[in-house]
């Protein structure tokens, strides 16, 4: 009678600080993972973060022909719908693939840089958007995504009324305790200038901006940034020679394992905030520091006749000359060639 009394009393002692919360509920002790996938989408961008408590946020899409590889993949992840998409600005290597998401998947949220684009493929996910009342929203700087209460997301930067696409990107920092993703968007070395003068850049994983193109990731701001991952998204034997060699070589001198969806293929980040692992659809092993390069020589090229050679911005100036221009070409304007490296508004 008197074992009998006492292991009710501990019992009660039991509930008692379940309830007051000096002992944890499997549940509570339970390890909550975030997962954030960089897609492999060819020639552009597509980031599926999956939160510690399950939320979903798909950053860019890929081009169009992408879209079926998009949905393919959140279908495979177990994904029913998506609470927020962010479009980081509307070029069509980022937004292109988001047109088939939305048609296949009820979206909550869906940020926007604001930008103002006027191709019809901008148009066709502004349409699709509005008919499926799906909430809208234009980025601006310091917004927190209320994706996860484990989790802070913040825009470092955004701004509607850039000159250029890519200067339009918006750029986000995602925190889960001690680990911490900085998605870069398209933006440049001018961005990666005005966000780290402002804000903590530091960051375990960095996507790097522009697809790996020396006209983002200076020396200064990956230095800053000093992640031990780096996730270049770029599309197998570009046109545009990305990732370039410099970028790699900068990576490495700041220990950083890099992983390329041109080589890896779908890239996985799994953390518990505390610690992260890396893996890849490819069955590539892990990825070593990239080896010192050295930087490849500027394409050399005779200037085009031109029936115009004055333009107000880069995005003009690309829809004649799409690979910008050099130094010795009448079009060249100094103000266009940000990185003071002789060729003006590559890409």
């Amino acid at each position: 009678m008197k074992e009998m009394k006492l292991k009710r009393l501990f019992s009660v002692l039991m509930a008692f600080a379940l309830i007051i919360g000096f002992m944890p509920t499997a549940d509570a002790a339970a390890t909550k993972e975030l997962k954030v996938h960089f897609i492999d989408v060819g020639q552009g961008d597509a980031i599926l973060i999956q939160s510690p408590v399950g939320k979903t946020m798909l950053l860019d899409g890929g081009p169009k022909s992408a879209g079926k590889h998009v949905v393919d993949f959140l279908k495979a992840k177990g994904i029913k719908k998506l609470d927020f998409v962010v479009a980081t600005h509307p070029d069509a290597d980022h937004i292109g693939g988001l047109i088939e998401v939305l048609n296949t998947f009820n979206v909550t949220n869906f940020i926007d840089s604001g930008y103002v684009h006027t191709s019809q493929t901008y148009y066709e996910l502004l349409t699709l958007i509005d008919k499926k009342n799906i909430k809208f929203t234009v980025a601006e700087e310091l917004d927190k995504i209320a994706l996860d209460p484990k989790m802070v997301i913040r825009v470092l930067y955004a701004d509607e009324n850039a000159k250029d696409s890519n200067d339009a990107s918006i750029v986000l920092k995602a925190t889960y305790n001690k680990v911490s993703f900085l998605l870069m968007g398209d933006a440049d070395t001018a961005i990666e200038d005005y966000i780290r003068d402002k804000y903590d850049v530091s960051a375990t994983v960095l996507k790097n901006g522009h697809h790996g193109s020396n006209t983002s990731s200076s020396a200064t701001f990956i230095s800053n940034v000093k992640p031990s991952v780096a996730i270049l998204s770029y599309g197998k034997n570009n046109s545009y020679g990305h990732p370039h060699t410099a970028i790699e070589s900068r990576l490495n001198n700041v220990g950083a394992k890099t992983y390329k969806t041109a080589v890896h293929c779908n890239i996985t980040v799994t953390t518990d905030g505390v610690k992260h692992s890396v893996s890849n659809s490819c069955g590539k092993t892990e990825a070593k520091p990239s080896p010192a390069a050295k930087p490849a020589p500027k394409p050399v090229t005779k200037p085009a006749p031109a029936t115009q050679t004055n333009f107000q911005n880069c995005t003009e100036l690309r829809k004649v000359y799409p690979k910008g221009v050099g130094k010795d070409h009448p079009a060249y304007q100094p103000k266009m060639d940000r990185d003071k490296d002789g060729w003006a508004c590559e890409r």
